[in-house]
């Protein structure tokens, strides 16, 4: 069952949790703490997400290698995940925002990207009459 599960669901969820839901902004900082250079890092809620999105990305990345048959629901399902994405980016205010604008970048690249790994995967795989 995880196999065809769309990932990239969860940092969608990680994004629409805060503003949607309890309302907390995006830009209320989680850590903050001097460096030894005197410069301060500080911590957003968003950069959180988009940091959780980033690790996401790469684990749909990583299950595009596959060639089983599950793949293609996945890609089909992130294919919606991506236009889901895209619709609430331009319907939903809470969404119209640069994080979301980039989580919404980072499903098409998981679209894109599982669909090219599985085409070079089976012109790889494929073998003409004759050719060993």
């Amino acid at each position: 069952m995880l196999r065809f599960f769309p990932f990239m669901v969860l940092a969608v969820v990680a994004y629409a949790v805060p503003v949607a839901i309890t309302g907390v902004p995006l830009s209320r900082e989680l850590i903050g703490f001097n460096l030894p250079s005197g410069a301060r890092f500080v911590l957003t809620t968003s950069e959180l997400v988009l940091a959780l999105a980033t690790i996401v990305l790469f684990f749909e990345i990583m299950n595009a290698t596959s060639a089983k048959s599950s793949s293609i629901l996945n890609h089909g399902l992130s294919m919606l995940v991506f236009i889901a994405c895209f619709v609430a980016f331009l319907m939903l205010p809470g969404f119209g925002t640069g994080t979301f604008l980039i989580i919404t970048l980072m499903a098409l690249v998981d679209v894109v990207a599982g669909y090219s790994i599985s085409i070079l995967t089976a012109r790889r795989d494929m073998t003409f009459g004759g050719q060993e």
